[in-house]
């Protein structure tokens, strides 16, 4: 039985997070830049690996290099790219504006 959407629910993290805010390195840029690259390692390898599943749909259904590259996106195709495009940017390079500004470790204040 599904919940009740009329149920009042409360959530919180179980563990406060210093993600944004602690310095695990030593270095709040060394720390930014490791982030930086793990999310775009994880965004890339998803990436590939649905490319590959694609390729390999689409060349079972006689879709060529050529019908690719001509395809032209329409104008809701390019603002939903163009989204996309910027939620990875986010995603990916977001963390280098991030500023330490304690040690990991050190007290914190109650949230």
């Amino acid at each position: 039985m599904a919940a009740s959407k009329d149920r009042p629910t409360h959530t919180v993290e179980a563990i406060p997070s210093d993600v944004n805010t602690g310095v695990f390195l030593g270095n709040t840029a060394l720390d930014n830049v490791v982030s930086c690259v793990v999310a775009m390692g994880a965004e890339l390898w998803a990436t590939k690996r649905r490319l590959l599943v694609m390729e390999a749909v689409m060349q079972s259904r006689g879709i060529t290099s050529e019908m690719i590259e001509k395809f032209v996106p329409s104008a809701a195709q390019t603002a939903a790219w163009e989204q996309e495009r910027d939620r990875y940017i986010a995603l990916t390079l977001g963390p280098l504006s991030h500023e330490g500004y304690r040690t990991v470790g050190a007290e914190r204040s109650e949230r």
